[in-house]
């Protein structure tokens, strides 16, 4: 598998935007590492509802099982945060998601985060359904 340069923003076709809130920041005023996982959230939830809808709420759906963050550069307010999303991999019952966070035109932060279909009453994975992995394909 080719490795995707997750700080170029040419990598992603799928985006949400976020605004850098004043209550983002640490006592340095630069956006701190618990803004980061937000704004990932943030992307990773619109990402995987624009491709199974009600997923992330409900009987059924996406349970993240790992988040990891490589955090780049600075960032600041006031400002607009775009996520970029896309699918890295599709396992049985996975999505492995990888994204890109940019302000002012350059990358500080890099994700990557596995969500597993799951049946959350009996808390067992499922495979993914023909429709969701249909979905998530196109943004491989």
């Amino acid at each position: 598998m080719t490795a995707i340069d997750l700080t170029l923003r040419d990598n992603f076709r799928y985006w949400t935007d976020e605004t850098i809130r004043f209550a983002d920041l640490d006592r340095l005023g630069h956006v701190n590492n618990i803004a980061f996982a937000v704004y990932a959230e943030s992307g990773r939830v619109a990402f995987l509802e624009h491709n199974a809808p009600n997923s992330t709420a409900g009987g059924v759906g996406w349970v993240i099982v790992k988040l990891h963050i490589d955090f780049l550069a600075q960032a600041h307010y006031p400002g607009r945060v775009e996520i970029g999303s896309r699918v890295m991999k599709l396992g049985r019952s996975s999505c492995t998601l990888g994204q890109g966070m940019f302000t002012d035109g350059r990358c500080f932060g890099r994700v990557d985060s596995v969500c597993v279909w799951t049946d959350l009453h009996n808390g067992k994975s499922l495979p993914l359904p023909d429709g969701v992995r249909a979905a998530l394909q196109r943004f491989a």
